[in-house]
């Protein structure tokens, strides 16, 4: 991202004097100073994707006609879910019958 597209304009910069030329390295590659004296900095030259547009780039293609005509599997329904409760009263809980076992809590 450039300056400009943060600020709205470009930055400028007084011309360097003779004697902070002289003592400061030359600007790396990557920062490039305008004719005007102003700064502009470049961006990367191949920016990486994030994560799900490279995912939706990269993810494999359906190329044959069976397989794009092929629809989602389909399962047979589930049997019903056994009750996670019983309710057991009063008067059933002093005398359990023969044929159920006797309920007991954690």
């Amino acid at each position: 991202m450039s300056v400009s597209a943060i600020f709205g304009a470009r930055l400028a910069l007084p011309p360097p004097s003779a004697a902070a030329t002289k003592a400061l390295p030359p600007p790396p590659s990557r920062l490039s100073l305008g004719g005007g004296g102003g700064l502009a900095i470049e961006c990367s030259s191949r920016p990486q994707k994030k994560a799900t547009k490279h995912h939706m780039k990269s993810r494999p293609r359906k190329s044959r006609p069976s397989d794009i005509r092929h629809g989602p599997a389909v399962y047979p329904p589930l049997p019903p879910l056994p009750p996670e409760w019983t309710l057991v009263s009063g008067d059933s809980a002093a005398a359990p019958s023969p044929s159920q076992p006797a309920v007991q809590s954690e």
